[in-house]
């Protein structure tokens, strides 16, 4: 964030087409928000936070819903059932109790991430199970920062044009899509059903581009590897270290090497 929020400013747009927490999104001021992810769930999350929405959700971090069988039958309700609300509150007690904190969709769009609560004892080394964090602070900024604010939410491909009307001098464009892999053996990132392409990731530097040439600053981030530095060569990049949140094991969550492009 330290490294991003210098480049990207204060605009009159801020456009975010891969909206993921929205945690950038939160860090700056802009006049006007275009706020997206393609995921329905996180779509149906931003959407959803309201005063009662949060208690509601609040109800199911019980101890009770805190074992490997209750996660089971909830994840189980959430991929059948489809009432947008309901499957918001599910889909933030499943990201919370899943195994570090993974979105993750099979070929069916079903939610498929384990169980993730139970750890060992750093001293014992017997097995225990850690109470997962209800971010009901975080869900109350989330809704006093975006109700006071010219927000509009969108459930969309970062393709779509719809995203980019009205674009210019002033406005900027982050995007943070699945990135490209850090190594020959790596695989995209999947984050919904549909995946992401290396056939995509072309259509977006292709996209930057053209929004560049609309006078909006454009600003990616993405792994720093040959094929992003070829993908970007038109951009300004810099490239910074950036520490993995997930991995299986806390000990092997070293830094990596990413960049950010800009185009202006």
């Amino acid at each position: 964030m330290p490294d991003l929020l210098p480049h990207i400013g204060s605009p009159k747009k801020y456009i975010e087409p891969f909206g993921g927490s929205l945690s950038v999104a939160l860090n700056i001021n802009a006049e006007e928000y275009i706020l997206n992810d393609i995921n329905q769930d996180l779509y149906s999350l931003y959407t959803n936070v309201d005063e009662k929405f949060v208690n509601e959700c609040k109800e199911l971090f019980t101890d009770e819903n805190n074992t490997k069988e209750k996660y089971l039958e909830l994840r189980k309700l959430f991929n059948t059932i489809k009432d947008c609300r309901e499957r918001a509150k599910l889909f933030l007690y499943l990201n919370k109790h899943a195994f570090n904190g993974l979105s993750r969709y099979n070929s069916k769009g079903e939610y498929n991430v384990p169980y993730g609560r139970i750890a060992k004892d750093s001293k014992t080394g017997e097995k225990k199970i850690n109470k997962a964090h209800f971010p009901e602070q975080e869900l109350n900024h989330f809704r006093d920062v975006f109700l006071t604010q010219k927000v509009n939410f969108f459930n969309t491909s970062f393709s779509d044009k719809s995203l980019y009307q009205n674009i210019g001098p002033g406005d900027v464009v982050y995007f943070d899509p699945p990135y490209v892999p850090a190594s020959e053996t790596a695989s995209f990132t999947d984050y919904a059903k549909e995946g992401f392409t290396y056939d995509q990731q072309i259509q977006l530097a292709e996209l930057a581009e053209s929004l560049c040439n609309r006078c909006a600053k454009v600003i990616i981030s993405n792994h720093d590897v040959p094929t992003t530095r070829e993908l970007y060569k038109n951009a300004e990049i810099y490239s910074i270290q950036v520490r993995r949140s997930i991995s299986a094991n806390k000990t092997s969550r070293k830094k990596v090497n990413e960049l950010i492009a800009v185009y202006q």
